[in-house]
């Protein structure tokens, strides 16, 4: 399973919740704005709709507030809750669900929806699920990207580098210099323990960072 696979599971979650979009994204520390881009994000909302163009999601949001503070999941409806999220996403409730990784990591999904907000029960039963889908996601892809030490950028090289690019032309497609791309691959090698780009594409094959 790729990232692709979880963002459809997510998609799905939300879906079978009547809801219409989710935000997955981690609590990092510090005083930033939580980033939408980065890491290990997923989403399938628009950026220009619920977010800043920096694709960040303000610490001070309620919802985010939330997930920094508790490990339980919440349910929030509109009116009542001062947050852009469900203002620009046209949703009447969201709930915010807190997710933890076995090595420490802290993740928040947040669910907008168009009904009320859901009771207790059924508050109960979207924790447990996307608890259920994020514990997968952490096994098959976090946990294996955090192994491997591998950026965003240097798996986008690796990615290209098995479709038989060469550093010239992931260069043009990555707008980078060839220099900094070989640099790049000479930091994934030592990274993945590997001594050439052949090898290099098989680890990342067989650690599931590209499929």
């Amino acid at each position: 399973m790729n990232r692709m696979d979880f963002f459809r599971l997510f998609k799905a979650l939300a879906a079978n919740h009547a809801c219409d979009h989710f935000i997955l994204f981690e609590l990092t520390g510090g005083e930033q704005p939580l980033d939408l881009y980065g890491g290990h994000a997923l989403h399938n909302v628009s950026e220009a709709h619920v977010v800043a163009e920096t694709g960040a999601i303000s610490r001070t949001d309620p919802l985010v507030a939330h997930l920094m503070m508790s490990t339980a999941a919440r349910a929030f409806e509109a009116g009542t809750c001062d947050t852009p999220l469900l203002d620009s996403g046209n949703a009447s409730s969201a709930v915010a669900v807190p997710l933890h990784t076995a090595t420490g990591k802290r993740f928040g999904l947040i669910l907008l929806r168009r009904n009320t907000k859901p009771e207790h029960p059924e508050l109960a039963l979207i924790a447990h699920d996307a608890a259920q889908v994020f514990q997968r996601y952490f096994e098959v892809i976090i946990s294996l990207d955090s192994v491997s030490g591998l950026s965003d950028r240097e798996i986008q090289i690796v990615r290209w580098t098995s479709e038989g690019k060469t550093s010239s032309e992931i260069a043009i497609i990555l707008s980078l210099s060839e220099h900094t791309v070989n640099s790049y691959i000479a930091a994934i090698l030592r990274k993945l323990h590997v001594v050439n780009r052949a090898q290099m594409v098989a680890a990342a094959l067989r650690n599931g960072l590209i499929t």
